[in-house]
């Protein structure tokens, strides 16, 4: 009886460790200093997310031509890229205003649909990915929109456009 209560209580804390680390647990930031920190890298991030969309949205706006191998690299690498941002928040920096952010305080309310929108954006690049593959400009061009959809509708609920 002791080594079955032994093992189902290996177990049940084996569970509730994978659950917290598959839902990415959040922390608050411990310091001002911590949360600038986690800031500083969710901002680099974002601006490495932002520099792979720039030629896509180029070619959206019909500002660029129009090129399925750039299409399929730079959503391939958004696709790596969307999926760090539910662990990019991982530590709770809204307790801490001084540190400028564009990062809504119901991230950390709602982290559960927070990651479920950012992981439907990377599945989106991902199904970009796949179009651009076929050089169908038409299904690239759709794919492109769709992906663009799902960040708006994160950014919508989640970014603030005022702050800096």
């Amino acid at each position: 009886m002791n080594a079955a209560f032994r093992f189902g209580s290996v177990a049940a804390l084996a569970i509730i460790s994978a659950v917290a680390i598959s839902q990415n647990a959040v922390t608050p930031a411990k310091s001002a200093a911590d949360a600038k920190k986690a800031i500083e890298a969710r901002q680099a991030l974002f601006e490495d997310i932002k520099k792979a969309n720039a030629p896509l949205a180029a070619m959206l706006k019909r500002e660029r031509e129009f090129d399925a191998a750039v299409v399929a690299t730079n959503a391939a690498q958004l696709q790596t890229l969307l999926t760090k941002i539910p662990a990019a928040f991982a530590v709770d920096t809204h307790a801490f205003k001084d540190t400028k952010t564009q990062a809504r305080d119901n991230i950390w309310a709602g982290p559960a649909d927070f990651k479920a929108k950012a992981d439907d954006t990377a599945k989106a690049a991902g199904a970009l990915v796949e179009a651009a593959k076929t050089g169908d400009k038409g299904a690239t061009l759709k794919a492109m929109g769709a992906m663009g959809k799902s960040c708006g509708s994160c950014h919508d609920n989640y970014k603030d456009k005022t702050a800096s």
